[in-house]
C-alpha cells in the first residue's frame, strides 16, 4: 500500500480520516467481548463451550480499573433474570474490590443444578446497575434437556487440551461429537440431510435478541476472492462476513445479502464472490446479527483463491445449541456410553487455578508440553482433581509428576495407570493419540464412563435419607395432630354451640370461633416445637485419603440437615468444597436457590426448608497436617493420634501385610499397636472402599473397611470429622450433630512400622 502525504489542516483529510476510524470501529465492535463501564472493563470467558452434567461450571469474568486513583466496587449477577422452574439455580452473585489500575479474575461457579435465564451477567458498580454481559456457555451447565440424576441420560464428559489432535482424540472416547457445536463447522460437509443437523453448528436457539456469531481459523493463510458457506436448512443471508488478514487487520467486509444461493445434495451452497484480498487471509467471521437462532446453520465453510481451496481448522462461536443435540442424536439417546469431548477454547496458561472449574469432567486430556507451560496455580488445581477422583491422561509424559505421588502403578502396553488419591492418572510415552492399543483405548473408555456412572448412582432426596439418615424419625407426628383437631372440632362445633345457646349469647360466636382458632393453631405449634424444638441436627460422614507423605488429603462424603425452622443464615461452605445437592433434577416442581461467592460459597436462599431434610454429597481435595505416628519404646510399638479426632479403631499394614490394631485412642494419646495377622494383598484401597460402600461408609457400623488395607498404609474409623466443616456454622449444635469418617492413610518413609523409633 502507497503512503499518502496530505495537510493536517486540509478539510477533506479530516473528514477521510474520521470516515476511516468510524469504519474500522464498525468493523471490529463484533469482535469485542469487553464492555467498558466508567473507569472499568468487563470481559466474561470460559475455557471450554458445551455439555457438562455434574461438578461446577465455571464462569469467568476479568475486570480492570483504569483509574490511578479511585477504588470502586464490583458485584456480577448470573442469570441477570432468572426463567425458575424445578430444583434450579436462581441467582449467583459475587462482589469483588478493585484497587486503582488493578486487575483482577472474578469466578462464577455454578453448582450442579440448572441456571435457566437470559444468558446474561447483570455488572453493578459501586451499588448501581450499570448494564448485563454476554455469559459465554450460558445455561448449559445440567440442562434440564437432559433430565436428572438416575435418570440414564447424562453423558461422560472429558476436556481435551488445545495442544491435542481433538479428532484423535474423540475417537478414542467414542464421543458423541458435541452436536451443534463450533467444531461441526470445521472441515468438509458432513450432515446427512436437511434441517436441524447436530452435524452442523447452530447458535442457543433458547436465547433471541443478542448476536450470533461464528469465527472460523484456516490453517494455510491463502488471498482469495471466493467463500462457499454449506448450510443444511434454508439459509439466512442477513449479516456480515469479515475477513482478517495474517497481520490481524480486517481486509474487507462482505454483506450477506450479496450471495448466491444453491440446492446442494444434503442443503444449500451460499457462494460469496469478491476481488482478489490486499492481503492473505487467516480467519473469516461470520456476523449474523440478531438474527434468530433457529434461522442459522453452518455445516462447513470453504475459502477459495488463485492458489486453491480449503476448509476450516477451527472454529469458535458466540453460542452454540449442543443442549438440543440429544434430542437429535442417532441412537434416541445418550448416557455413560456418550461421550462429549470438549476442546479447551484456551491455552493451558489461561486455564482456571481453582479446582472446582474441572469437576464438570470425567478425564482431562494433556500432553507434556502442557505440563511444562503449565502455571503453578494450574497444575495444582489439576492435581486437586485428580486426587479428589478425576481421570487425568498425559500423553507424551512417561513419568507422573513427584507431586502427584502414585500409592500404585499398573503397567499398561504404551504406559502406566497409577492411582492417585480417589483419582487415576494415565501416562503414555507417546503424544499421538492413534498409536493406543485397542486394550489402552479400552481402559481409558472404561474409566471415564465409570465416573459418570458415579454420578448417576448419587441418590435425589426419595433416597438420600436411606443413605445418610439424619433424624431417626421423620414422620409427621399424626396421632397428636389427630387428637388436637378432634378437640378442636369437638370444641369450635357442639361445645360451644350448646354453651353460648344455654348463656343465650349466640352472637358471641363472632368472636369465640376466632379465639378457639388462633388458640388451636398455638397449641399445634407449641406441640410441634416441644417435640422437635428450634435446633437442627447434623449429619456428617466421610472417607478421606490421607497421604502422609505428600501432606495431601482428598474427602468424599455425605453432609445432612434437619432443620425445625429455615435457617435464616442458610449453609456456608469453603471454596474449595464441592457441594452437590441429593434432589431431582429434571422440568417441573422445585425450588430455586441462590449462592454468594464474595466472601465463602455461601448457600443463601433455597437449599435448607424446614422439617425437609437436606443432603449434600461433598468433595474437597487440600493440604492437611493430620497424620499418626508409630514410634518403638523400648521394644514395644506405640501409635500416637494426631488425626484431630478420637480414633475408634485403627488397623495398620506393614509393607509385607502384617496388620496391627488399636482401639479407642483420644486425639493427641498414645496407645500400643496389637499384631493381630496377616492379610492377602487382595483389596484395593480406598479406591476398593468409596466403589463398594459408597460415599457414606462412616456413617455405618462394622462396614469391614479393614480388609481394604494395602501395604504401609492404615484405616482408622474416627468419632468425628475434622475433613468436613459443617455447612450451618455457628447455627449448628454440638449436641445435634453426628460426626464420623474413615482415613485411609498412606504412611511416609518415618512413619512406616519398619522406620519406627
Amino acid at each position: 500500500m502507497q503512503k499518502v502525504k496530505v495537510k493536517s489542516g486540509n478539510f477533506v483529510v479530516r473528514v477521510l480520516r474520521a470516515f476511516l476510524i468510524f469504519n474500522f470501529a464498525f468493523l471490529i465492535w463484533p469482535a469485542r467481548a469487553v464492555e467498558e463501564y466508567g473507569d472499568l472493563t468487563v470481559e466474561p470467558g470460559a475455557i471450554y463451550t458445551g455439555n457438562t452434567f455434574h461438578g461446577y461450571a465455571e464462569l469467568r469474568v476479568i475486570v480492570e480499573n483504569h483509574s490511578h486513583t479511585k477504588t470502586h466496587y464490583i458485584t456480577l449477577t448470573y442469570p441477570n433474570r432468572s426463567y425458575a422452574n424445578g430444583n434450579n439455580i436462581g441467582k449467583l452473585t459475587r462482589t469483588a474490590k478493585l484497587e486503582p489500575e488493578a486487575q483482577i479474575v472474578v469466578d462464577l461457579l455454578q453448582p450442579p443444578l440448572p441456571a435457566q435465564g437470559d444468558s446474561v451477567i447483570g455488572v453493578d458498580i459501586d451499588g448501581r446497575h450499570e448494564g448485563e454481559v454476554h455469559a459465554p456457555n450460558a445455561n448449559n451447565h445440567c440442562s434440564f434437556f437432559y433430565g436428572g440424576y438416575g435418570g440414564g441420560r447424562e453423558a461422560a464428559t472429558v476436556f481435551i487440551s488445545r495442544n491435542l489432535d481433538y479428532d484423535a482424540m474423540e475417537k478414542i472416547f467414542n464421543a458423541s461429537s458435541g452436536g451443534f457445536t463450533a467444531a461441526k463447522a470445521v472441515g468438509p460437509p458432513d450432515a446427512t440431510g436437511g434441517g436441524w443437523q447436530p452435524n452442523a453448528w447452530m447458535p442457543d436457539t433458547r436465547s433471541y435478541g443478542r448476536t450470533n456469531w461464528l469465527e472460523l481459523d484456516y490453517a494455510t493463510p491463502q488471498i482469495i476472492n471466493r467463500i462457499v458457506i454449506r448450510d443444511p436448512q434454508a439459509p439466512s443471508v442477513s449479516g456480515v462476513i469479515l475477513l482478517t488478514g495474517i497481520t490481524g487487520t480486517n481486509v474487507a467486509r462482505i454483506p450477506m445479502s450479496s450471495a448466491h444461493v444453491s440446492s446442494a445434495s444434503t442443503g444449500w451452497d451460499i457462494e460469496f464472490t469478491f476481488p482478489d484480498t490486499a492481503e492473505q487471509v487467516r480467519t473469516i467471521r461470520l456476523d449474523f446479527g440478531k438474527a434468530p437462532p433457529h434461522t442459522i446453520a453452518v455445516d462447513a465453510v470453504q475459502i477459495a483463491g488463485p492458489t486453491g481451496a480449503q476448509w476450516a481448522s477451527d472454529a469458535h462461536a458466540s453460542s452454540d445449541n449442543s443442549a438440543s443435540a440429544p434430542s437429535y442424536s442417532s441412537s434416541g439417546s445418550s448416557g455413560p456410553e456418550t461421550v462429549e469431548s470438549l476442546r479447551a477454547e484456551s491455552g493451558i496458561p489461561d486455564w482456571s487455578d481453582n479446582w472446582l472449574a474441572y469437576t464438570p469432567f470425567d478425564a482431562v486430556v494433556l500432553n507434556g508440553a502442557d505440563l511444562a507451560t503449565m502455571p503453578p496455580g494450574v497444575f495444582a488445581a489439576i492435581g486437586d482433581y485428580l486426587h479428589a477422583g478425576g481421570n487425568v491422561v498425559l500423553l507424551g509424559k512417561t513419568d507422573l509428576p513427584a507431586a502427584w505421588h502414585a500409592t500404585g502403578t499398573k503397567k499398561m502396553h504404551e504406559g502406566a495407570e497409577h492411582d492417585v488419591g480417589f483419582g487415576s492418572c494415565f501416562t503414555f510415552d507417546s503424544d499421538n493419540p492413534g498409536v493406543l492399543n485397542s486394550q489402552s483405548v479400552s481402559r481409558l473408555r472404561e474409566a471415564v464412563r465409570e465416573s459418570a456412572f458415579y454420578w448417576q448412582g448419587l441418590p435425589d432426596e426419595v433416597g438420600a435419607n436411606a443413605t445418610l439418615p439424619v433424624v431417626d424419625n421423620l414422620k409427621i407426628p399424626t396421632r397428636g395432630i389427630v387428637i388436637i383437631m378432634l378437640l378442636f372440632i369437638i370444641l369450635i362445633g357442639p361445645v360451644n354451640m350448646i354453651y353460648l345457646s344455654r348463656i343465650k349469647r349466640r352472637t358471641w360466636m363472632l368472636w369465640t370461633i376466632p379465639t378457639i382458632s388462633f388458640a388451636t393453631t398455638l397449641l399445634v405449634f407449641a406441640y410441634s416445637l416441644l417435640r422437635e424444638g428450634i435446633t437442627p441436627d447434623t449429619r456428617i460422614a466421610g472417607l478421606t485419603v490421607l497421604d502422609q507423605t505428600t501432606h495431601r488429603a482428598a474427602t468424599v462424603g455425605g453432609e445432612a440437615f434437619y432443620c425445625p425452622l429455615t435457617p435464616s443464615g442458610g449453609l456456608s461452605f469453603e471454596y474449595g468444597t464441592e457441594a452437590t445437592p441429593l434432589v431431582h433434577r429434571e422440568w417441573g416442581s422445585g425450588t430455586s436457590r441462590e449462592v454468594d461467592w464474595t466472601t465463602s460459597q455461601h448457600f443463601a436462599h433455597g437449599w435448607v426448608s424446614s422439617r425437609v431434610p437436606a443432603h449434600f454429597h461433598l468433595r474437597k481435595s487440600e493440604t492437611r497436617r493430620e497424620r499418626i505416628q508409630i514410634v518403638n519404646e523400648n521394644g514395644k510399638l506405640l501409635v500416637v493420634n494426631s488425626l484431630g479426632a478420637n480414633i475408634k479403631s485403627l488397623w495398620i499394614a506393614d509393607a509385607d501385610m502384617n496388620v496391627y490394631q488399636a482401639d479407642n485412642i483420644a486425639a493427641g494419646e498414645k496407645s500400643g499397636l496389637i499384631h493381630s495377622g496377616t492379610q492377602p494383598m487382595a483389596k484395593t484401597g480406598a479406591k476398593g472402599i468409596l466403589r463398594d460402600q459408597g460415599f457414606a461408609v462412616s456413617a455405618h457400623e462394622n462396614s469391614g473397611v479393614e480388609g481394604y488395607l494395602q501395604p504401609n498404609t492404615y484405616v482408622a474409623v474416627l468419632d468425628s470429622n475434622p475433613f468436613l466443616e459443617n455447612g450451618l456454622g455457628s447455627a449448628s449444635r454440638a449436641k445435634r450433630t453426628r460426626s464420623s469418617a474413615v482415613v485411609f492413610g498412606i504412611l511416609s518413609d518415618d512413619d512406616k512400622v519398619g522406620g519406627a523409633k
